[in-house]
């Protein structure tokens, strides 16, 4: 579990709150994942593509899009 969230921000079409659900509470299991490299099988199984990002000294970050076509960043200190 991540010790601690700092934001989220989700913007989607009216209707499309399943889609978002889906990978959220199903894919992500609701946002608890246990470090960066589970967060990163998990997406690549559900067929998200995702980038790493090495320009953050002292962190390991990662880029995904949710289904939606929101940007998803995720770090976590190295």
């Amino acid at each position: 579990m991540f010790d601690g969230l700092h934001h989220a921000q989700l913007a989607m079409p009216g209707g499309e709150e399943e889609t978002a659900r889906a990978l959220f509470a199903g894919v992500l299991g609701g946002i608890l994942v246990s470090d960066l490299d589970e967060l990163v099988r998990r997406l690549g199984t559900a067929g998200q593509q995702v980038t790493w990002d090495a320009d953050l000294p002292g962190f390991r970050r990662v880029y995904a899009h949710d289904p939606l076509g929101n940007r998803l960043e995720s770090l976590q200190p190295a």
